[in-house]
């Protein structure tokens, strides 16, 4: 045993207690300036400074899940962003891993959860709820305007989509056909 190695068994673990390994073998984790990355590619956050993007990811609520247990329902009001930062998680059906943005919107706002989330194994996620994106926005005022820029964005490409698929209808309609 060597001078550091503290007094119980040869391993170092105290006598009768067995030797956990440390959570990152059990959940490896991403890197923050992955974390980073992982916002800065979704939607939601792809406008927001990185520094900002750094102080969301270190500031929000890091969860450890267990194999086989249910983080969030179908169907469940109110759901927070999730952002898997080790392990496998089922997503309803889909297997999601590190870096996966899941229930972007509900960052900001309240949403309905469209699919259960568990673990498919031990994993580490990040909670990013509302109340801490309100509290980042308050005192960044420049991130609150990019991500209404971003949804901004989005809607409007949601409706020209709405727009296109309406008209092609309307195109292949025989009603409107006949009245030309």
């Amino acid at each position: 045993m060597s001078d550091d190695t503290p007094p119980g068994t040869p391993d170092g673990t105290a006598q009768g207690k067995s030797a956990q390994p440390a959570p990152d073998t059990i959940f490896p984790s991403l890197p923050l300036d992955e974390l980073v990355a992982a916002l800065a590619r979704s939607a939601l956050f792809r406008d927001v400074e990185p520094a900002q993007l750094r102080l969301l990811a270190f500031s929000a609520v890091v969860r450890e899940i267990t194999e086989g247990e249910v983080v969030c329902a179908q169907g469940a009001h109110g759901a927070p962003a999730f952002l898997v930062s080790g392990g496998r998680l089922f997503l309803g059906d889909d297997v999601v891993g590190p870096g996966a943005l899941i229930n972007a919107q509900g960052a900001m706002a309240d949403t309905v959860m469209p699919r259960a989330l568990s673990a498919k194994k031990n994993s580490k996620l990040l909670i990013i709820d509302r109340p801490l994106v309100a509290r980042l926005i308050g005192e960044y005022p420049t991130m609150g305007r990019a991500m209404m820029r971003s949804l901004g964005m989005d809607l409007r490409g949601l409706a020209r989509g709405v727009r296109a698929q309406t008209r092609a209808a309307m195109a292949k309609s025989p009603t409107r056909a006949a009245r030309s």
